[in-house]
């Protein structure tokens, strides 16, 4: 697969760890991806990879909406929003829950636990031209801009000593988007890929 992105007239995308809300820093974990377009579809391949010594939590599936309800998150759905200028940002991660916003059932994400020393890879495929879909909508998450020249893919990752000093459960698999979620986060990002 990585092999025929970069084919495919894709860029390497390195690991660098760039952070659009990005509060917390977690070291010991690395990030490497890779995007191409491919026909109608922008098609990325990632890696992360836990050196830490501690269990982090990469988010790996996202909620969709379907027929005005609330669906299971899908390791298929990610999220798409402007990241400045004509940039997009198309990811997996937690976000701020934006003030006075309330929901019935707030979205929730889910994720990959990975142990010290383990790694998971990825390949996400995205219809292009790229679609909005935000957690929230309001202002709080910059708005797709028109055109989109260039796209960052970015994966949150999770240290939740804060949030489950005991450790997690393991009948916990996710969690929703809230402001300790965020705040337990590092944000990796590609660098930019221009989308032709």
């Amino acid at each position: 697969m990585l092999a025929s992105l970069l084919t495919a007239g894709g860029l390497v995308m390195s690991g660098c760890a760039k952070a659009p809300e990005g509060e917390r820093e977690i070291e010991g974990v690395r990030f490497e991806s890779e995007i191409a377009t491919a026909g109608d579809s922008l098609e990325v391949s990632y890696r992360v990879v836990n050196d830490a010594e501690i269990d982090v939590y990469v988010v790996d599936s996202v909620p969709t909406y379907a027929n005005g309800a609330l669906q299971p998150a899908s390791a298929d759905t990610v999220y798409v929003l402007g990241s400045g200028g004509s940039r997009a940002e198309v990811s997996k991660r937690v976000f701020p829950v934006p003030d006075d916003t309330s929901f019935a059932q707030m979205p929730a994400v889910g994720w990959v636990r990975l142990a010290a020393g383990e790694e998971m890879e990825r390949d996400v495929r995205v219809s292009l031209p790229l679609e909005a879909y935000r957690p929230f909508d309001d202002d709080s998450a910059p708005d797709l801009p028109d055109p989109v020249d260039e796209v960052i893919f970015c994966v949150g990752v999770l240290d939740l000593r804060d949030l489950y000093p005991d450790g997690v459960p393991a009948e916990v698999t996710g969690l929703a988007h809230s402001d300790s979620a965020a705040a337990s986060q590092q944000i990796f990002c590609s660098d930019p890929a221009s989308v032709d």
